[in-house]
């Protein structure tokens, strides 16, 4: 109907239609031949928006020979006008018919957000992919990747980027994708997340291992079996190796090694070896043994004989002796006989023994200043010791202590010495018993001996049956004194 409007615009003749078809008649134009151009151009307009209006070939086709009028000179410029009407409307015709979502609103462009792995320890690396879809796949898009506040570093600006979580705390996280069509003004933004999750790192606790040892204290060349027992605290495999000693040679393989101690110098030997879990975490454990000298061999009879023949005596000074005027003085016969048996067979004993030694130590009885009593110990020991050298007793072989006052005997020492005395007859031992103050004060003023290679010491038994015992004990040297003493005798102030 609205095709047949646009005809009688054209034409300017009413026309009717009947079962789908239009009838009209055409009445000559009067106007004068300028008119033609006016109605030309008339026409031009009334064609071009019947082009618009017009939906099928037969309107087209009555539009078009409307235009023609049926005037002079213009039949065929009209059908011309009219094929290329007929042609632009079927065209137009089938794409109405092919696109019929042509009017629908546009698509809103979409992505797609996914990580890998999405379950992660802390330092492991994540992969985040987006897949975009109804954007113009003639356009460059442009990515802009956000990761959750703590959860790593997200490096790439593509469609796949990387997230560092080596400072990452522990936790759960996501990461996500702005995607950008710069070229549209409208619909040309789609975004995307993905979740993924950081967890803890595994404990790196260090193995702990320990070494047992055979014996701890081998002679030397023995052979002494080491065990290496290594264990996780997280549960790790672990194996031992690496074994080394500080000397000697060791051998072995895993937890088990061999040390030989052939050849090695006497003292202690550092054993370690190391244990190292899968992981590459390590720890090491180490022992010593200890390598000594040989023992000696049995001594030999004549040995034994000597040194049981090495019976040593303390040797005893009388009261103040020797003095400062006289160092040679002090030592009576009884004594020297003393020392003279035992330099014949301390210098018989060093031809088994070489490295042996006298060692004296000398004392004072408690009267007297300290430094009194330290210098006449000093002269004592001293005078020991010469007179050993006058019996050829090297110097080297001996070694001298002065002790002054310090380390006196007490009474209940003494008192035994006298009751087991087998050399002192029942009234004699009651005699001192009698005396006891007398005899302790004697039996400090001493010269003790002792053998340096067995630490065997002198025996501290006072000489009572010497013939100058009453000399070293002072009790007939002081009635012969008193004797002979002036009627004013002089009070002595030092009587050791």
């Amino acid at each position: 109907m609205r095709d047949i409007t646009m005809l009688q615009q054209l034409s300017g003749t009413p026309a009717r239609s009947g079962s789908g078809h239009g009838t009209f008649w055409v009445k000559p134009s009067p106007q004068p031949h300028f008119g033609h151009l006016f109605a030309l151009r008339r026409d031009a307009r009334l064609l071009h928006e019947s082009m618009r209006n017009c939906f099928t070939t037969a309107a087209c086709v009555a539009i078009g020979l409307a235009v023609t009028r049926l005037n002079k000179g213009r039949v065929v410029t009209s059908m011309l006008i009219l094929l290329a009407v007929s042609f632009i409307s079927s065209y137009a015709f089938a794409q109405s018919d092919s696109d019929p979502k042509s009017d629908a609103p546009p698509v809103a462009p979409a992505a797609t957000c996914s990580v890998r792995p999405n379950e992660v320890i802390v330092g492991e690396p994540v992969t985040a992919t987006v897949t975009t879809s109804n954007f113009n796949p003639k356009h460059t898009l442009t990515y802009v990747w956000y990761p959750s506040n703590g959860g790593g570093k997200v490096i790439g600006k593509d469609m796949t980027a990387q997230i560092e979580t080596t400072n990452a705390a522990p936790s759960s996280y996501a990461v996500t994708a702005y995607v950008t069509d710069a070229e549209e003004q409208e619909n040309n933004v789609a975004s995307c997340s993905a979740s993924f999750t950081i967890k803890p790192l595994p404990p790196r606790n260090l193995p702990t291992m320990s070494i047992s040892a055979s014996a701890m204290s081998v002679p030397v060349g023995a052979t002494v079996n080491l065990s290496a027992n290594c264990t996780s605290p997280d549960g790790v495999p672990v194996s031992v190796a690496s074994w080394t000693a500080s000397g000697g040679t060791v051998s072995g393989t895993g937890g088990s090694a061999a040390l030989n101690t052939a050849g090695v110098p006497p003292g202690a030997i550092a054993v370690s070896v190391t244990c190292t879990d899968s992981r590459g975490l390590s720890a090491q454990a180490s022992t010593e043994v200890m390598v000594e000298n040989p023992p000696p061999p049995p001594p030999k009879p004549e040995i034994e004989v000597m040194e049981a023949r090495l019976s040593l005596h303390s040797i005893y000074f009388p009261t103040a002796k020797p003095p400062i005027s006289n160092p040679n003085a002090g030592l009576v016969v009884s004594q020297r006989e003393t020392l003279v048996a035992l330099a014949a067979d301390f210098k018989k004993y060093l031809e088994s023994k070489p490295e042996a030694h006298l060692i004296l130590e000398s004392y004072a009885d408690p009267r007297g200043p300290a430094e009194y009593n330290q210098k006449l110990s000093e002269r004592r020991v001293d005078r020991v010791r010469r007179f050993l050298v006058e019996q050829d007793v090297s110097e080297a072989d001996i070694d001298t202590k002065a002790f002054g006052a310090l380390h006196t005997l007490s009474e209940a020492e003494v008192k035994d010495a006298v009751e087991n005395n087998p050399q002192l007859s029942p009234e004699e031992r009651q005699r001192a018993l009698r005396n006891m103050r007398t005899i302790v004060l004697a039996s400090d003023r001493r010269v003790d001996i002792t053998l340096s290679t067995t630490g065997q010491s002198s025996v501290r038994q006072f000489p009572f049956n010497a013939e100058d015992a009453l000399t070293l004990i002072g009790g007939r040297e002081g009635k012969m004194k008193k004797k002979t003493a002036k009627p004013a005798p002089k009070k002595r102030t030092n009587t050791q």
